[in-house]
């Protein structure tokens, strides 16, 4: 089974004064609305989403495992 090397999803970033800080990121749709619901509720700051991709950490471990 192939490894995707990326991971696609939204990535939240928070604006606490001093420039956007990157907080989580999430790779499906349902946590992808729950936390946003979550962080519109409960943080006095602003917020942000972007769609986003990250390193898949099972494919470092396969890049690791082969020596490539």
């Amino acid at each position: 089974m192939k490894t995707n090397k990326y991971l696609y999803g939204w990535k939240c970033y928070v604006n606490y004064g001093q420039g956007w800080e990157y907080e989580t990121f999430e790779d499906n749709w349902k946590d992808y609305k729950e936390n946003r619901k979550a962080y519109r509720e409960n943080c006095q700051y602003p917020v942000k989403w972007s769609a986003g991709r990250e390193l898949n950490p099972e494919w470092e471990a396969l890049q690791s495992l082969t020596g490539v």
